[in-house]
């Protein structure tokens, strides 16, 4: 039996709370949160206890999973690394990436598990498209929709770009030797609105966009190789293959049935598993450090653009 936490109970943690409930072989001991009315509730929902500081679950579990702004992953993790425990910790990893080289040293030091909670590499459509890599020419990512109901405190590139950037670094293989991007405040004091474009020395080229201004949700990446072009629908859970036809235009040629679960109980799962057999999670601190150091980058180039500056000037 494994027995976890989960820190932070709100729009997201309260998800993690009710997978745990639900794996076998997993005891959830508790959820913890500093709104105690938030945290009872949850904790009623779920048959377990209300605690409000996370060092009260410190010698009750082997793993948790921290849900909290990101702000806080530094000191929260580095607390449970000391304390021996397992980490499951949200997307992004860190602040900065000192912050994340600092706790891959202290999980390095104390073998601890630390997965980065990257949900989209357990969609069932991405864990299709690492089979059908070859060489990435260019790819095109568009995550978009309403503003969130939920409250972050980080801007569009940390709070929904990061899950494209992650993929991408993971079947592309080359390195990042330019990015260029632009982005704009709308509804917040952060950027809303962002488009980049990456270019890697093997010569592939990225484009993303992301937005939490659009009406319509939408989550795709589109993948053109040498000699086939692929498509996914992140929120169906669909992939589809195109090569060239005698004709010369791209022709479906196959479009895989795959079975559909939840991608965060997968990741949950694969994390448990992680724990019992002392595992590398599919999505640890390096990859989490990787994905974050690009999306920096991009904040970086944001801020050059002057996004900040349009917005004053309209003001």
């Amino acid at each position: 039996m494994v027995r976890v936490g989960v820190v932070g109970v709100g729009y997201l943690g309260q998800h993690h709370a009710r997978v745990y409930s639900e794996l076998p072989g997993v005891e959830l001991v508790g959820v913890v949160d500093i709104d105690r009315a938030r945290a009872q509730e949850v904790a009623r929902r779920y048959f377990t206890r209300a605690f409000y500081d996370y060092r009260d679950l410190f010698g009750l579990v082997d793993a948790v999973s921290i849900v909290v702004p990101t702000v806080l992953h530094r000191s929260i993790a580095g607390h449970f690394i000391e304390a021996g425990i397992n980490i499951l910790i949200e997307k992004p990893v860190t602040t900065t990436l000192e912050e994340a080289k600092e706790l891959m040293e202290m999980a390095n030091a104390k073998k601890v598990v630390l997965q980065v909670g990257h949900i989209e590499r357990f969609n069932s459509a991405v864990m299709e498209l690492v089979k059908l890599i070859t060489r990435p020419i260019f790819i095109e990512c568009a995550r978009m929709g309403p503003y969130p109901n939920r409250n972050t405190d980080v801007g569009v590139v940390l709070d929904l770009m990061i899950h494209d950037i992650d993929i991408v670094m993971s079947i592309v293989s080359g390195k990042v030797v330019e990015i260029r991007a632009f982005g704009y405040p709308v509804f917040s004091s952060q950027e809303d609105i962002a488009s980049a474009q990456i270019l890697f020395d093997n010569g592939c080229i990225v484009n993303l966009t992301a937005s939490r201004v659009t009406r319509k949700k939408i989550r795709r990446m589109e993948i053109t190789q040498i000699d086939s072009f692929i498509s996914i629908d992140y929120l169906e859970q669909e992939l589809a293959v195109y090569k060239k036809a005698s004709s010369g235009f791209p022709q479906l040629i196959e479009k895989p049935i795959m079975q559909k679960g939840e991608p965060l109980r997968l990741e949950l799962e694969h994390f448990i598993r992680c724990v019992r057999n002392g595992e590398r999670p599919l999505v640890g601190l390096e990859e989490g450090k990787n994905a974050l150091e690009v999306a920096l980058s991009i904040l970086e180039e944001i801020k050059k653009s002057g996004g900040q500056k349009w917005k004053k000037a309209m003001m």
